[in-house]
């Protein structure tokens, strides 16, 4: 299954709701009419949610090393002691 470029620009335009009213209309009816259209709609939406989670994952990976750099480090006792003054 060979995805045409045009069908791949609308999809884009339709999930960031660049498609003007009457656009989203006929891109929809053509939904209705092509069941490989709303294949790959699905997919895309699924490389989205996919692409999300992964940066999400990174993103805490990132803030967890964050983290035991300025808990385990000696050299931020100082941060580490204002910090614990807060929750006091």
């Amino acid at each position: 299954m060979r995805t045409s470029w045009t069908d791949t620009i609308l999809i884009e335009k339709y999930l960031h709701g660049g498609l003007d009213p009457l656009a989203r209309q006929v891109f929809k009816a053509r939904m209705l009419q092509s069941p490989r259209l709303r294949l790959r709609l699905y997919f895309q939406k699924k490389a989205y949610t996919l692409v999300k989670l992964y940066h999400r994952k990174k993103l805490k990976e990132e803030m967890e090393v964050l983290h035991q750099q300025l808990v385990n480090d000696p050299a931020k006792s100082g941060f580490q002691q204002s910090i614990l003054r807060i929750f006091q």
